[in-house]
């Protein structure tokens, strides 16, 4: 429709949901008026790859917030419960273990859960603490079992499931260890670039050629008395080297394994030493104390008697003189 506005009021381009509604009452104006209203404003529509850019960042967001903070109190609680199964296991005291353990069959027989003879236990505490979900708790009972088996201390579980892809990732990888052929992987460029020295053999004894150039190889030797290696055999041969760098990274992993056991067990050490030192002190100083009580008691008494064998002299001399 056309309008015709006093004073050649310009036509008004406006949504029909505000026409409905108009923030101008028309009836008031002097002269009737006509709107011309067009439905023909739309919202500018989102282009696909910019659609794309906004959900990447908003999927880069979540990653680095909401994400990480999920993770970060996942692994705290998947901690909790390691740590749990530790002391059920490996304290020290009976009675702390005794005591665990009863608190987790209550705790199972209360919410009514059950398990087959050979559940590891493990998973009972992890079922204890995340539910009936039964894909969950594998996941979970999986994860926290490798870290069993290879020794890992509870304050090191967080940078042991971050080191190795997380709870899934270990899941994937199941229970056992890493392949031979992987463990080589993992430590072969170490050697490579490690040198001990060179040999260089008797070209009739070993039939080394130019396609030997910078390939590995194992060499058979064994150690005598006077310090020196002697050289039994040389194999060239993948399987052979790969089983040599795999016994390499196993060997090296015990090593880091009971370096750090070692350092904990010198740290445990100390801190008991250092507790028997305040414990001693306190003692001590508590005898000490006892003492000094002790001390005040026998100079009261003293001070005590002193005063009734003078108020007692003093009696007798009064009881003299009044007889003399």
């Amino acid at each position: 429709m056309t309008t015709a506005v006093k004073n050649a009021v310009a036509p008004v381009s406006t949504p029909v949901a505000v026409v409905a509604n108009p923030s101008i009452n028309l009836d008031k104006l002097g002269d009737k008026a006509k709107v011309v209203a067009s439905n023909t404003t739309l919202a500018t529509k989102v282009k696909p790859f910019d659609e794309l850019v906004t959900m990447e960042m908003a999927r880069i967001s979540w990653e680095t917030t909401e994400l990480a903070q999920s993770n970060n109190r996942k692994y705290g609680i998947l901690y909790q419960a390691y740590k749990f199964y530790l002391v059920m296991k490996q304290d020290s005291d009976k009675d702390v273990r005794k005591a665990q353990l009863d608190a987790m069959e209550k705790f199972i027989a209360d919410r009514g859960y059950t398990f087959t003879p050979s559940t590891h236990d493990m998973t009972r505490v992890v079922k204890c603490v995340f539910g009936v979900e039964r894909r969950r708790v594998s996941a979970y009972s999986i994860a926290l079992r490798e870290a069993l088996r290879q020794e890992v201390e509870a304050e090191d579980l967080v940078a042991f499931l971050e080191d190795n892809g997380g709870v899934e990732q270990i899941r994937l990888g199941g229970t056992k260890p890493l392949s031979a052929t992987k463990r080589a992987e993992r430590v072969k460029d170490e050697v490579v670039e490690r040198e001990l020295g060179k040999i260089k053999f008797d070209a009739k004894a070993i039939s080394a050629d130019a396609d030997w150039t910078d390939k590995q190889v194992v060499i058979v030797a064994t150690y005598l008395p006077t310090g020196e290696f002697e050289a039994n055999a040389v194999i060239r041969h993948d399987g052979a080297v790969n089983s040599a760098l795999s016994a390499y990274y196993s060997l090296k992993q015990a090593k880091v394994r009971a370096d750090a056991k070692a350092d904990k067990d010198a740290e445990k050490e100390l801190a008991k030493e250092l507790a028997e030192q305040e414990k001693a002190v306190k003692s001590a100083k508590a005898k000490e104390e006892k003492l000094a009580e002790q001390m005040a008691k026998v100079q009261a008494a003293k001070a005590e008697a002193e005063r009734n064998a003078a108020n007692l002299a003093l009696a007798n001399n009064v009881f003299v003189g009044l007889n003399a």
